[in-house]
């Protein structure tokens, strides 16, 4: 088993201890969400059906239908996964992932939420191992901003990604959100029910090993 699959092993085993403050961060999170995508001018957002290890979004999906925005879920195809607006019944697939049986639409896509198993410290994303948000990522032409989502953050000082592995601009787990800019700096804030409302602190190089070290750590030796 390689490296990556051995983390992945990791990210699953721990996510399945649940942490007992889970429900309140999971209000956090949502109520944070859908205060960064306001503030992004959002209009068409891929948002995904969470599974047991995945943080919970259905209450930020219906919000944010409720106040008009376009929400759109995968519908896996293959590979890789095509694009449907989100309505109800949903409809578990072969994998036990809840979809929608809509049409296919090709929106053009402000933001993406996407659910990671963990991070290595190119800030890209471990999956589950399937590759299908990095090949829809690699489809767009117009590059949307991607907010990573987990419920505990794990973490790989060791390169663990390739250049095809998505990397997100923000992350959001329990009541942290970290941003990152384009010259790959990180700038951390406490969620208190608001993305925007708390000041974001600029991490030196010594404060990421730091913010890192508090998460869940892996070591492969």
């Amino acid at each position: 088993m390689d490296t990556k699959s051995n983390f992945r092993k990791f990210c699953k085993t721990s996510l399945l201890k649940q942490s007992k403050n889970y429900h309140i961060e999971k209000q956090v999170i949502n109520n944070a969400l859908f205060d960064l995508f306001k503030d992004l001018k959002c209009k068409n957002i891929l948002l995904y059906c969470p599974l047991d290890l995945e943080v919970n979004i259905f209450p930020l999906i219906f919000k944010l239908k409720a106040k008009g925005y376009k929400i759109f879920v995968p519908k896996i195809t293959g590979i890789s996964f095509d694009v449907v607006e989100f309505s109800l019944p949903l409809i578990k697939n072969k994998y036990g992932i809840l979809e929608c049986n809509n049409a296919l639409k090709i929106p053009k896509i402000d933001a993406m939420l996407v659910p990671i198993l963990g991070i290595d410290r190119t800030f890209r994303r471990i999956g589950f191992g399937k590759g299908m948000y990095d090949r829809f990522f690699a489809s767009l032409k117009a590059k949307p901003k991607i907010i990573f989502i987990t419920k505990n953050l794990y973490f790989s000082q060791e390169i663990l990604t390739q250049n095809y592995d998505i990397k997100g601009d923000f992350l959001f787990c329990g009541k942290i959100g970290i941003k990152r800019n384009k010259n790959d700096n990180l700038y951390c804030s406490k969620l208190t029910n608001k993305w925007l409302s708390g000041r974001r602190n600029r991490l030196s190089y010594q404060q990421k090993n730091f913010l890192f070290q508090c998460s869940n750590h892996y070591r492969t030796s």
